[in-house]
C-alpha cells in the first residue's frame, strides 16, 4: 500500500493490529551470536550473519523511539545472546533514557555476574535466565557447553540485587529434562524465582520434524506432575492480560512456578508483541517466517515516520495465529529471531 494510506495513522497513540489487538511490547534482538549452542535453539555449525549487515545499537534505538511514539510501553533486549554485544549496558540504559515503562533482558546467563552492576544502574527493570536444567552434565549436553556453575552463581548473584526477583526459562523436552520438573518447581519453595517451562517450538536448531514430535510435552503435563509432586497450585494474577506465562503457586513459597504453551495452547489472541530482528526486520509473529523489512526506513532521512509506516503495514498483515500444531521447520532459527 502506498504511504499516504498510512498518513492518518501516524502520530496515534497506540499502534494496533487488524484484530484490534494492541502493540505494546517490543523484543530488540541485538546480535544473532551467542556464546551457547543450545539444541532446541540453533544447530551446532550455524553461520552468523556478517556484522556489517547488523544494526547499530543507535539504529535500533531510533526503532525503539519511534514505537515508544505509537503506544509501546515495554522492550525485552533479546539475542542471540544479548550480553556478547559491546556496548549492550549502555543500550539498556539508553532505552531507559528513552521513557519505557519497562525494560527487560533475557539472557542465558554466562556473562551476567560480571554485567550485574552495570545493568542495575543502566536500570534494567527484570532479568530472565534461560536454564533448563540443574545437573551440570545435562546442561552439558544441551547448551554444548560446560557452564552450568556460572550460570547459576549469576542466579543467586541477581537474587541479591534490585532485579529479584528473578524468572528462569526453561524449555520443556521429553526424555531430557522432563525427570527434573519437580526439581526446579521444587526452586520456587526455596528461592525468589519464577520457574517457567516454555513448550518446545519447531523453528528450534536440531529439534525440527519428528524429533520435535518426540520431545514435545504439554503445559498441562508439566503442571500436573508438580502438582502431583508437592501439592496444590494457586493461580497467580496476572500483572499483564497479554502475558503469555499461566503462573501458579505452592502453599507458603516465595517464587512461582508456569508454563507457557504456544503450541498446545496458543495464546495469540492476546498477543501483543513485536519482533526486531538483528539484521533489521520486523517479525510480527513467531510461528511464521513473514518479515518486514525496515532497515531502510530506520536509515532514512527522516526515520521516524518512515517506521511508522512500516509498524502500520506490519500491524496490517500480523496474522490472527501462528500454528497450532507445527508441522515443518521455520526458516529463521530461534537465535535469529531473539524468541
Amino acid at each position: 500500500m502506498a504511504a499516504q494510506d498510512y498518513s492518518d495513522k501516524v502520530g496515534m497513540v497506540q499502534l494496533t493490529d487488524s484484530y484490534d489487538r494492541k502493540m505494546d511490547y517490543l523484543r530488540i534482538s541485538v546480535t544473532d551470536r551467542c556464546n551457547f549452542r543450545c539444541q532446541y535453539c540453533m544447530p551446532e555449525d550455524i553461520q552468523f550473519q556478517d556484522k556489517s549487515h547488523i544494526l547499530t545499537l543507535e539504529e535500533m534505538l531510533t526503532f525503539a523511539e519511534a514505537c515508544l511514539a505509537l503506544g509501546v510501553t515495554k522492550v525485552r533486549v533479546t539475542g542471540g545472546e544479548p550480553l556478547v554485544r559491546r556496548g549492550v549496558v549502555w543500550f539498556v540504559e539508553q532505552l531507559k533514557a528513552l521513557g519505557f515503562d519497562e525494560v527487560t533482558m533475557t539472557t542465558n546467563g554466562y556473562l551476567l555476574k560480571d554485567n550485574l552492576e552495570g545493568l542495575v544502574e543502566a536500570g534494567l527493570d527484570r532479568i530472565n535466565v534461560s536454564l533448563d536444567t540443574l545437573q551440570p552434565e545435562k546442561f552439558q549436553f544441551i547448551t554444548r557447553r560446560n557452564h552450568f556453575e556460572k550460570v547459576w552463581e549469576a542466579i543467586m548473584a541477581a537474587l541479591q540485587t534490585p532485579l529479584s526477583p528473578v524468572k528462569i526459562n526453561a524449555v520443556a523436552l521429553r526424555g531430557v529434562n522432563d525427570d527434573e520438573i519437580v526439581d526446579m518447581a521444587r526452586l520456587t519453595q526455596k528461592y525468589p524465582l519464577s520457574v517457567r517451562f516454555i513448550e518446545l517450538m519447531p523453528l528450534n536448531g536440531d529439534t525440527d520434524g519428528s524429533r520435535f514430535r518426540k520431545l514435545f510435552i504439554p503445559g498441562s503435563e508439566i503442571l500436573a506432575r508438580a502438582q502431583d509432586a508437592l501439592g496444590d497450585l494457586k493461580p497467580v494474577a496476572k500483572d499483564d492480560p497479554a502475558a503469555p506465562a499461566d503462573e501458579f503457586k505452592f502453599d507458603g513459597a516465595p517464587g512461582n512456578f508456569g508454563v507457557i504453551t504456544p503450541v498446545s495452547e496458543p495464546f495469540c489472541a492476546r498477543c501483543s508483541r513485536l519482533r526486531l530482528t538483528a539484521d533489521g526486520k520486523i517479525h510480527p509473529c513467531l510461528l511464521t517466517d513473514l518479515d518486514v523489512p525496515v532497515k531502510d526506513a530506520i536509515r532514512s532521512k527522516d526515520p521516524i515516520p518512515a517506521i511508522h509506516e512500516v509498524l502500520w503495514k506490519t500491524a496490517r498483515i500480523k496474522p490472527a495465529a501462528g500454528l497450532t500444531l507445527p508441522q515443518e521447520t521455520r526458516n529463521r532459527t530461534m537465535s535469529q529471531i531473539g524468541g
